[in-house]
């Protein structure tokens, strides 16, 4: 009996550790925030995959459009890829008329993808914070969040900004600017359609 009892309680670590291993292997995929900028002269996009770490999970690919490097990386760098669970698309201030528009209207076309994905431009700082600490991202969010609470007229997913994209509305259409010099903070930029 005591064999038993001690064989037991040797493999239950074992059972345990499996199960815990077999989560991670499920969230290793999932991507829950992207962010675009330029690095080295080439239009690089991130991929934060999901984690409880205070440390970002990420992967970086040089393309030309969003399309291509999620394709990209699930050949070479994340075969499970999945944007089911999308939050937040980051896009440098600088790159955003290079690329907003054909990866709104890319991402609107993908059943696959979170449908209420926030999308929002930044500097330099909101982005180093970002790759800093997962914190940063959930801030985000909130400021976004009670941005759309205050200015009711700024797009801060990405199925308006399609729609505003389609309505090609002459004015333009505003989207959340997030700027880090101190504290993150949230204002508004024009886009012109």
């Amino acid at each position: 009996m005591s064999k038993k009892l001690l064989l037991i309680l040797l493999i239950m670590p074992l059972v345990f550790s499996g199960c815990k291993n077999s989560h991670r292997v499920e969230t290793a995929a999932v991507i829950e925030n992207v962010s675009v900028e330029r690095q080295n002269g080439q239009l690089c996009y991130t991929f934060y995959l999901l984690t409880e770490e205070e440390t970002p999970n990420a992967v970086s690919i040089p393309a030309d459009s969003f399309q291509e490097a999620q394709k990209l990386a699930r050949r070479s760098y994340i075969p499970n890829l999945t944007l089911a669970k999308l939050k937040l698309l980051l896009i440098h201030k600088d790159v955003v008329s290079e690329i907003l528009q054909t990866d709104i209207e890319y991402i609107s076309t993908q059943a696959s993808f979170s449908p209420v994905a926030y999308v929002a431009l930044c500097d330099d700082n909101a982005l180093r914070r970002v790759r800093q600490n997962t914190r940063a991202q959930t801030m985000i969010e909130r400021q976004l969040i009670l941005c759309k609470q205050q200015h009711p007229q700024v797009n801060i997913d990405y199925l308006s900004v399609f729609n505003s994209y389609a309505r090609k509305n002459e004015d333009g259409f505003y989207l959340p600017y997030i700027t880090a010099e101190g504290d993150l903070r949230v204002s508004e930029r024009k886009i012109e359609n």
